[in-house]
């Protein structure tokens, strides 16, 4: 049975895809999230006036305020923006300054911990990547890698996971390394976690529906704090772990009027 009156075209209905990306504040280029979602949110304060002459204290008056926008977005790929937002980081260049070969004397150790390889014996000496293990020792006797350790070259970690036949359990381990000098890259960065109360920067989204006018969407100025998003980084499974980010979008003034919470493109 037809429609009554004519219907609306199927033009206007969205199947939404797309991709979005944010301009971190003191950066020239945006960095895209990749594989992400976005949802875009509204809320203000309602007020209502009720009159006083009638029983029922009818609504005669209704105010809104305090109008505000606000997009969580769901992402997958932790590049240097995902980084950033799931652990509220300071984002650097990774470097680190060449070992030279020192010993660790660490005592008696027991079979299966892990030993950090660090830059040096003081409290706050940095983790070290990139090592070369010389030697391990237990009561001065050699043992050898992957029968009686584990060394993580990479990570710069090892594990001594057996001790030679006639050996003491209490023998006194030392573990003897070196570390590569490792220059900054654009390649590995660092992130130096809960640095940063609220990130900011200019949000831009170009969708691609399979249903629905495309638009282009840009937020002059959107701010994530750090109130959600927990990053499970160790899963029992193989799902792709998301994260999810709150922005607030701030109004910026030094756009044209009526531009400067933000505004969408119809891209035709």
């Amino acid at each position: 049975m037809p429609a009554i009156m004519k219907p609306l075209s199927a033009r206007d209905l969205l199947k939404p895809a797309g991709q979005v990306g944010i301009q971190l504040d003191g950066e020239k280029t945006v960095t895209p999230f990749g594989h992400a979602t976005l949802t875009f949110k509204k809320s203000s304060t309602k007020s209502e006036i009720r009159t006083p002459e009638s029983p029922g204290r009818e609504i005669i008056g209704t105010d809104y305020s305090e109008l505000t926008g606000m997009v969580d977005i769901e992402f997958a790929n932790l590049n240097r923006l995902g980084m950033a937002l799931a652990f509220m980081a300071k984002l650097k260049s990774f470097e680190q300054a060449a070992v030279a070969e020192r010993t660790i004397n660490l005592g008696a150790v027991q079979l299966n911990q892990w030993i950090e390889l660090r830059a040096s014996s003081a409290a706050n000496a940095l983790s070290v990547v990139n090592t070369t293990v010389t030697a391990v020792t237990a009561g001065g006797a050699a043992l050898d890698l992957n029968t009686h350790y584990k060394h993580d070259a990479k990570g710069g970690l090892v594990q001594i996971i057996a001790l030679p036949d006639g050996t003491a359990a209490d023998a006194s381990i030392a573990v003897t390394f070196t570390a590569a000098k490792v220059d900054a890259s654009p390649t590995r960065g660092s992130a130096l976690l809960l640095q940063e109360l609220v990130v900011r920067g200019r949000l831009i989204l170009r969708q691609n529906n399979l249903r629905g006018v495309n638009r282009k969407l840009i937020i002059p100025q959107i701010a994530f704090g750090g109130e959600s998003g927990d990053v499970q980084l160790i899963q029992d499974g193989t799902d792709i772990v998301k994260v999810t980010a709150s922005g607030t979008i701030e109004a910026d003034y030094s756009q044209p009027e009526g531009y400067e919470n933000g505004y969408t493109i119809d891209l035709v």
